[in-house]
């Protein structure tokens, strides 16, 4: 686990941004356009949501996914590498009593400069922060 502060802290950073948590990074630095609508927000399962994630956009790195349980007791964002992702997901709901697509998420990953996020209202999206990559 990461502390969120620290993570916020590194995230910043890495992207050159100021924001003061990782709802800043949710809801103000994506135009509400690059958002898209999950098909199914209430039917799909972590599986199929993962399955969204084009993992091989990450460099094979460490990557921090930050969910509700991040906030629950100081937990921090759970660290996984990117070549694990699908099976943390797999064994999220066992280790955590609920789904990891329930709420907030953010997976990002600092070396590659990307991160992938869903918003509670069923919408996800991309962000590059790569210098050169297409304003979102």
């Amino acid at each position: 686990m990461m502390p969120l502060d620290a993570l916020l802290a590194s995230v910043n950073a890495a992207f050159g941004w100021r924001c003061s948590s990782f709802t800043d990074v949710i809801e103000h630095l994506v135009p509400p356009e690059r958002w898209r609508r999950l098909a199914d927000a209430e039917g799909m399962d972590d599986s199929e949501i993962i399955g969204l994630i084009d993992i091989a956009a990450f460099l094979p790195e460490q990557l921090y996914v930050v969910t509700d349980a991040s906030y629950t007791g100081q937990r921090g964002a759970f660290k996984v590498h990117r070549d694990g992702l699908r099976e943390f997901a797999a064994g999220y709901r066992k280790q955590n009593g609920g789904m990891l697509f329930d709420g907030d998420v953010l997976i990002i990953g600092i070396a590659s400069q990307r991160i992938w996020m869903l918003h509670h209202e069923g919408v996800w999206t991309w962000f590059d922060g790569r210098s050169g990559a297409p304003t979102p």
